[in-house]
């Protein structure tokens, strides 16, 4: 359940979405529609790589080479030249793959608040994932953080959000979470009475949930104590927790037509 953070992508003054998906932009119809949702104001592209440096000039037009490299190597990196953006697309296993994005944290508090959830929902709308997120950094290390040492230091890692893990359980609830469409048609009606919560139809039969309070909570615990009650509406064996046992969960592959 532990996943290693790599190439130190992840700063605290920073906002960041992950998709679990199936899309593989290895295709050139999928790498197409990647590139065209990427080619947005608010990160105007510049660079591409199969390295985090992205040495690679972006262009409307080359998301063939894109596709090769994601193709051989099972990895994407992208940065933006407007909002410290930056994206990771990494393949999980045969059938799966995170896409993960980082903003400035500032961009979530000025004009462009509301754009970020909405450039998400198109990302879903056009390349539907099975299950995504978005919150600040701090909050997602607020979940997943696990700090491990021994005689020779300390490592900090991730848990529960490896492909292994994703088989088992859902990450958690965030400030905004996206139910691709098994996953909206599975929890449906206990998905619309969710206090407190602004829904999002994502076409053709998605759901987005944002919390109606900031991107950046006043009270982290708030925040977290929030969402634990969401999740128990939801169906806690569902979802990630850290003081959880393995045993206690219910699978979700089952309802996302993925091997477990």
């Amino acid at each position: 359940m532990i996943f290693i953070l790599g190439q130190g992508m992840e700063m605290k003054n920073e906002f960041r979405a992950s998709v679990y998906t199936s899309q593989n932009i290895g295709t050139p119809h999928t790498g197409r529609g990647l590139w065209r949702v990427l080619d947005d104001p608010l990160i105007e592209p510049r660079r591409f790589g199969s390295t985090e440096r992205a040495p690679i000039d972006y262009t409307p037009q080359n998301f063939n080479s894109a596709c090769k490299i994601y193709s051989a190597e099972g990895i994407l990196f992208v940065r933006g030249a407007r909002n410290n953006f930056k994206a990771m697309f990494s393949e999980l296993d045969g059938t799966l793959a995170k896409w993960t994005f980082w903003w400035s944290l500032d961009a979530t508090a000025g004009p462009s608040y509301d754009q970020w959830p909405d450039w998400l929902c198109r990302l879903s709308a056009d390349l539907p994932p099975h299950y995504g997120f978005a919150c600040s950094v701090a909050e997602y290390e607020a979940k997943h953080k696990v700090v491990e040492a021994d005689e020779t230091g300390s490592s900090v890692q991730m848990a529960g959000v490896s492909a292994a893990d994703f088989l088992k359980f859902l990450p958690g609830i965030y400030w905004l979470t996206i139910f691709g469409k098994d996953l909206a048609g599975h929890f449906d009606l206990k998905l619309q009475s969710l206090p407190g919560v602004q829904h999002i139809g994502i076409p053709p039969s998605q759901v987005a949930m944002m919390l109606e309070s900031p991107a950046v909570p006043a009270s982290m615990k708030e925040r977290l104590d929030t969402e634990a009650r969401l999740v128990e509406s939801l169906g806690a064996q569902h979802f990630f927790d850290h003081a959880r046992n393995e045993g206690e969960y219910a699978p979700v592959s089952h309802l996302l037509n993925l091997k477990g």
